[in-house]
């Protein structure tokens, strides 16, 4: 069975474009090693708030095996809640 890996990085303030680019690299990246990838960008749209999205991101982090952090996880709140999250829950987190 292949592991379910989750991204998070920032998001919040970059264009749209870089974020679906940086999000679809690592993304590609996972599955060519066998992982199922959830990104946030898939599990919301741009209509929620920012805490309705992290709230929905968290939930949906919690149902995968691995938290995986992009380079530029510590610019974004919602991705330093998910890390500390993932963390004290003992999940494995990567750094990329």
């Amino acid at each position: 069975m292949n592991k379910t890996a989750y991204v998070a990085g920032k998001i919040t303030g970059l264009p749209k474009e870089e974020v679906k680019s940086k999000f679809n690299t690592i993304s590609s990246q996972l599955s060519d090693m066998g992982y199922q990838v959830v990104e946030p960008v898939g599990v919301n749209d741009d209509s929620h708030t920012w805490d309705v999205a992290v709230r929905k991101d968290i939930k949906t982090m919690l149902e995968c095996d691995e938290v995986h952090l992009l380079p530029d996880w510590q610019e974004s709140r919602g991705a330093q809640l998910e890390r500390d999250i993932a963390l004290r829950l003992g999940m494995e987190v990567v750094y990329h």
